[in-house]
């Protein structure tokens, strides 16, 4: 796919300058919403890039045009994402220490949950994540070794507060255990809604969900004695 570019001799102000790169702007933000919709869907792997130029009305190509490829769109979701989920957090890793486990626990949860009451976006962004979880990509690794994810930030420093002697392995294995016993609810939304769980996932439910997974997390990090110990 060609897009037209701006003639270099025409003023910034131009219209006709402006017009093909609000133009290219369009195209990037239509690709990265409906490939927002199809990875939150299929994972990265099964994601079709058809299905995404189909749904985002546009040529084939605008994807290798605008982003360089598959991976290149990608990235862009996972930024997307990333700011997104970061943006305006009931608790950020700085504020581990300000309250208590307990506490700490239950925000991190509601923040984490809250796309259950929020709009079909925030839903498909936390899918997005969830399916790096159970089929982590190059391009995640890549992008987080540049800016790590809030979310794992804080997770990690959640594990640390409630497990202070712990080696880094523990640390790192108890991390993606609480990350994963929380977006379960997300991903799996309409599975678990059905029998033989048949649960309730929406906004009259959260703070009910919240409670129950908070004791459930705090006994699962608990600290305790070795395991033979008499």
């Amino acid at each position: 796919m060609t897009e037209p570019t701006p003639d270099s001799g025409q003023s910034a102000a131009d219209p006709g300058a402006l017009a093909p790169r609000r133009q290219g702007e369009a195209t990037r933000r239509a690709l990265i919403q409906a490939a927002v919709s199809v990875f939150a869907e299929h994972g990265y792997e099964a994601a079709s890039v058809r299905v995404i130029t189909a749904k985002a009305k546009v040529n084939q190509g605008a994807i290798t045009y605008h982003f360089g490829g598959k991976d290149g769109l990608y990235r862009a979701v996972l930024e997307t994402v990333r700011d997104s989920l970061g943006a305006q957090p009931l608790l950020s890793a700085a504020d581990v220490d300000r309250y208590t486990p307990e506490e700490t626990v239950r925000l991190f949860i509601r923040q984490t949950l809250a796309a259950l009451g929020e709009s079909m976006r925030a839903k498909r962004y936390l899918r997005v994540m969830a399916w790096e979880q159970l089929r982590p990509t190059a391009v995640r690794r890549r992008l987080s070794a540049e800016k790590p994810f809030a979310t794992v930030v804080l997770a990690g420093r959640i594990v640390r507060r409630l497990r202070p002697e712990a080696d880094e392995r523990t640390v790192a294995v108890a991390t993606a255990w609480l990350m994963g016993q929380i977006v379960t609810f997300v991903r799996d939304g309409e599975y678990l809604a059905a029998p033989p769980f048949s649960l309730v996932l929406d906004a009259a439910s959260l703070d009910e969900l919240v409670e129950r997974l908070t004791e459930l997390c705090l006994g699962g990090l608990a600290e305790v004695g070795p395991r033979h110990q008499a």
